[in-house]
């Protein structure tokens, strides 16, 4: 990989604090609502190019209905508890629910994209391994953990902005990890959990683990991405040599 992208995935600045001013807000064409069935397809397929054009390495259409769901996900942010729990308005225990609601809003939706981004051979130290330590307890290697987040929701967002034009306005591009690690990079707390006004009120949302409870293992599975689990003890140099770790990513449609 090219060593321009593996700079875009791990060393971008995080984005400018409040809502952007007006010139900074590019034009949309807006169209009709409802869209007849032919033109969703068509614009399901706009979609998975743009994903493709913004970086993602793969992406692919699927029924929302077919997306695997566990009511475990719910655990996986307490139990062990993560080094960000509490401490993100858009994270448990400040914002959680039910594995019931999480069945609901799902089942409220559609379509969905889901996508790849692929980790490069010399990123990999950042994702898995002793090295992913420092991401939590240095300023670069969160300043890395943030860049990856931040590479990887804009692509979507990117595609939710375009769908919501399209008419599609209950879209929602799926933010995983903690939002105080991508969004509020250098500071030391979450502004929404002080006084209760987020710093970035029109990118933050709530996380997908707690939103929706997918199971983004099986949910890769369904496509043939092979997964090996990334973790303090998993070195990269480890993994079986063809195998290319991934994020994955998730957009709902209505």
């Amino acid at each position: 990989m090219k060593s321009d992208v593996l700079k875009q995935m791990f060393d971008n600045p995080p984005p400018k604090m409040g809502l952007p001013e007006p010139k900074e807000m590019p034009r949309m064409p807006t169209a009709r609502i409802p869209c007849s069935p032919e033109e969703l397809q068509v614009h399901l397929q706009n979609y998975i190019k743009l994903m493709k054009e913004k970086g993602a390495d793969d992406a692919r259409i699927v029924n929302a209905r077919e997306i695997p769901q566990d009511p475990r996900v719910l655990l996986k942010c307490s139990s062990p508890k993560c080094p960000f729990y509490g401490r993100s308005g858009s994270c448990p225990p400040h914002c959680t629910g039910t594995f019931q609601q999480a069945k609901e809003f799902l089942n409220a939706y559609t379509w969905a994209i889901v996508y790849r981004v692929d980790i490069p051979e010399e990123g990999r130290q950042y994702v898995t391994g002793p090295a992913l330590i420092e991401q939590i307890k240095t300023k670069e290697g969160q300043h890395r953990l943030a860049s990856m987040q931040r590479y990887c929701w804009h692509m979507g967002d990117a595609v939710q902005s375009a769908a919501y034009y399209d008419g599609h306005y209950f879209v929602i591009n799926c933010h995983f990890g903690p939002c105080l690690t991508s969004l509020c990079e250098g500071f030391d707390h979450c502004q929404e959990i002080k006084s209760g006004i987020c710093r970035f009120p029109t990118i933050a949302k709530p996380s997908v683990e707690q939103t929706f409870c997918v199971d983004f293992i099986k949910l890769a599975a369904k496509f043939g991405w092979n997964h090996y689990m990334w973790g303090y003890c998993a070195n990269a140099q480890d993994y079986p040599k063809d195998h290319t770790p991934f994020a994955i990513g998730l957009i709902l449609i209505d």
